[in-house]
């Protein structure tokens, strides 16, 4: 999906007075049969909202929670029900009342735009994950399981996972169209409004406030981190960005934007040296390799790429030349590809001898066809999330419509509200929150495998805000082993799990 798309405004007059006149007589039915004396016609009953209480040890705490699955109704400036957003939310329940409810809270919901929270919940601060083999590079056997996660937050942390509507179960009301809720800004305030009216049915306005967002979550975040403050003024503590982005500038190479090929490079070279393409002097320290990778794309790489037609043919080849030993593509491919080497071109080419193409969301996994490292997730998270919304020893949350990891049949294209040759991007708004908000802090998470959004994506973004000394202090970064999803690698998910903990707590 392109990220950049054209802002069509569209101005509809309606007649009030027609309408009213077009209403049945009240003792009529809309087809203009009478109603039934004594009966009035129902809204179908939502499911309630569902609590269940459990128990869990980790790190040989026992840590006793109550999870509550269910729907939240958004309503319009009138009440009435505009969408219902399920959600679910492990609340902590030992301890005294007036320590439960300033307890740090973290409201956690991925990306797509058009997916369910069920990553971040099942794969990595859920009190449950699924069972994965323990270096992530290969899918379970079905039929899958779960099993306690030693990994959750939950010792340091209330969790909410939200579904944004036409994600899990989260749905419009009937006759609400779905595509006012998909879009940048449309997602913000339905999501935004979510919070707001969770926090205040819970009573947790004094509770420190956290949002954590996967991939395009870091652009939902940062924006939610602006919106909540200025609509609300709901400070928040923290943003967490997992494998996230704050700018599609940086992954999207139309013509004009070399700034992709840039951000590219160093997830390709980290990824080039898990399969052992490289040379034996670049092999033997990953760390001084990335090192020397980020230093090329940050400065003779861009500074060729910024001359254009104008760089000297021995420049050219020179460039070519450290490109073929970052990544092990031949430097003929390279100097056809005009120094510029696309992901999938990328993915095709490192194994190509071995007939595999390599995954997009992790650059380790490689297979025959597709992205082979969504193949390694996507049966087990939704056969588990299945068993365990509906399981009464689970969430115990009955229904039989399904739940849509991935946006269902009422996703409608997303509107990025942006002019013709424009990028969404959030990094103002995350620089106005953070002005308007001293103490937001920000933690950044990134897999050193991931193609889908590399972690020098982010850090250019981050590098080009308009931050002070003393506002850059307050960012905190962690690089993993693995790609977008980093925790399904048992090692990176301990590592993580105890970074974003320490931020949680930290002052």
């Amino acid at each position: 999906m392109k990220p950049s798309a054209l802002l069509l405004s569209t101005i509809i007059l309606t007649l009030a007075p027609a309408l009213l006149m077009a209403q049945p007589p009240a003792d009529k039915a809309p087809g203009g049969e009478k109603k039934e004396a004594g009966k009035e016609e129902k809204k179908p009953e939502t499911p309630p909202l569902v609590e269940t209480m459990h128990d869990i040890i980790v790190k040989g705490q026992k840590l006793t929670y109550q999870s509550t699955a269910g729907v939240l109704t958004l309503t319009k400036a009138y009440g009435e029900p505009k969408a219902d957003v399920f959600h679910m939310a492990y609340l902590r329940t030992d301890g005294d009342a007036a320590a439960r409810a300033k307890r740090p809270v973290c409201f956690c919901f991925n990306g797509g735009p058009g997916s369910s929270s069920v990553w971040l919940h099942l794969g990595a601060f859920g009190p449950r994950r699924v069972v994965l083999p323990a270096d992530g590079l290969t899918g379970p056997l079905p039929p899958f399981a779960l099993t306690d996660n030693q990994y959750t937050l939950l010792a340091d942390c209330d969790l909410v996972f939200i579904d944004p509507v036409s994600t899990g179960l989260s749905r419009p009301e009937k006759g609400e169209e779905a595509k006012q809720f998909h879009g940048y800004r449309e997602d913000v305030e339905s999501v935004g409004d979510f919070i707001r009216l969770w926090i205040t049915k819970n009573q947790r306005w004094g509770s420190p406030k956290f949002l954590m967002g996967e991939s395009y979550g870091g652009i939902r975040g940062a924006g939610l981190a602006e919106h909540l403050q200025s609509r609300y003024g709901m400070y928040l503590n923290g943003l967490i960005a997992v494998s996230g982005l704050f700018d599609f500038k940086t992954l999207s190479h139309d013509d004009q934007n070399d700034v992709p090929f840039q951000t590219w490079l160093p997830a390709m070279n980290a990824i080039a040296h898990h399969h052992r393409k490289l040379a034996p002097e670049l092999q033997a320290d990953f760390a001084k390799t990335q090192q020397r990778a980020l230093e090329f794309s940050r400065g003779p790489y861009a500074m060729a790429l910024a001359k254009g037609a104008a760089m000297p043919e021995a420049e050219r080849q020179a460039i070519a030349s450290e490109l073929s030993a970052l990544t092990s593509l031949p430097v003929d491919l390279i100097l056809r590809n005009n120094l510029r080497i696309a992901p999938m071109e990328f993915r095709r080419r490192l194994l190509e001898n071995d007939d595999l193409v390599i995954g997009r969301f992790d650059g380790r996994v490689s297979g025959r066809e597709g992205d082979p490292s969504y193949g390694v997730v996507f049966g087990a998270f939704a056969t588990t999330m299945n068993q365990y919304l509906r399981d009464p020893s689970g969430l115990n949350y009955q229904t039989d419509r399904p739940y849509e990891i991935l946006g269902g049949p009422g996703m409608t294209p997303w509107n990025y509200s942006l002019a013709t040759n424009e990028y969404l991007e959030v990094a103002g708004s995350l620089t106005s929150a953070m002005n308007t908000n001293p103490a937001l802090k920000v933690f950044i998470a990134c897999g050193y495998h991931d193609l889908a959004t590399p972690g020098e994506a982010i850090d250019y973004t981050v590098r080009h805000m308009d931050l002070t000394p003393a506002q850059r202090k307050n960012f905190t970064w962690a690089h993993y082993d693995g790609g977008h999803m980093m925790y399904t690698s048992l090692p990176s998910l301990e590592k993580l799990s105890a970074d974003v903990a320490a931020f949680i707590r930290q002052p």
